[in-house]
């Protein structure tokens, strides 16, 4: 497999992309989408970490050859006063932690406390990706938006356990974020991340937001990001990249080996 990936999440500086034609620049990467992005773009891969996102948008879901997810015991037990959780082929389950695991990430759990960013990117470094380019990973509110679709109707909702509507989009009257980890500290968005700096020997990590909160990482910006792709350009089959992941994945899919 090649050794170069992009992560798309959905913090509002993505709309400069967007902006800049980027989907088309992507054609020949190997992309993973995270959450609601499964509305929008076209990727190699989807993850999800609530299995209530990925219940609510099942009708997307369902037609994707590959979406990754972090596992949970809905998915295998159904659970009298929740919402049932419907599977599909594409479907692959991976346990999660809220430790770090390091190379140990897919037998003792890959590593995604809060955010399913983390997860994503921790499965990217396991699957073998050198480098890795994060796009939308904000944290934080730019040009007074959380998300790049947030002025998109009904963009971001999803129906909780009990069937209650919600949204991690934007911020309350109060001023807090609806996404609550957002409403940390610095240090505290920062601490989160850190555990990845155990990989820069190897894996060279990029952030393309220049304004994100998070200081881990190296700051690029789109042009740089263009430049690199154009200089080193890919020609990815995406049906042979999926088989690929999914083959490395199956010993660890609890959906089938549990």
């Amino acid at each position: 497999m090649v050794k170069r990936c992009l992560i798309l999440g959905s913090g509002s500086s993505l709309k400069e992309g967007l902006n800049l034609k980027f989907k088309k620049r992507f054609e020949n990467e190997i992309t993973f989408s995270i959450n609601d992005n499964v509305k929008f773009f076209n990727s190699t891969v989807y993850t999800f970490g609530d299995w209530t996102a990925y219940a609510s948008r099942f009708n997307l879901y369902k037609k994707q050859p590959l979406v990754i997810g972090r596992y949970d015991t809905h998915f295998t037990h159904q659970i009298e006063g929740s919402l049932p959780c419907p599977k599909h082929d594409g479907l692959i389950l991976l346990q999660s932690s809220g430790k770090w695991n390091g190379k140990d990430s897919l037998k003792k759990g890959i590593y995604s406390p809060v955010l399913t960013g983390i997860f994503t990117l921790n499965l990217a470094i396991r699957l073998g990706f050198i480098q890795i380019f994060l796009l939308g990973f904000d944290l934080n509110s730019t040009r007074n938006k959380t998300h790049f679709y947030e002025d998109v109707p009904g963009a971001g909702q999803y129906t909780d356990y009990e069937g209650k509507l919600c949204s991690g989009v934007g911020k309350y009257p109060s001023g807090e974020y609806k996404t609550s980890v957002y409403n940390n500290s610095d240090v505290e968005i920062d601490n989160l991340w850190k555990p990845f700096e155990e990989e820069f020997d190897t894996v060279k990590i990029y952030n393309v937001s220049l304004d994100s909160r998070i200081q881990v990482f190296k700051k690029i910006g789109y042009n740089t990001l263009f430049k690199i792709l154009k200089e080193f350009p890919l020609e990815i089959n995406q049906q042979e990249a999926q088989n690929e992941i999914r083959e490395i994945l199956t010993p660890y899919n609890r959906l089938t080996n549990d």
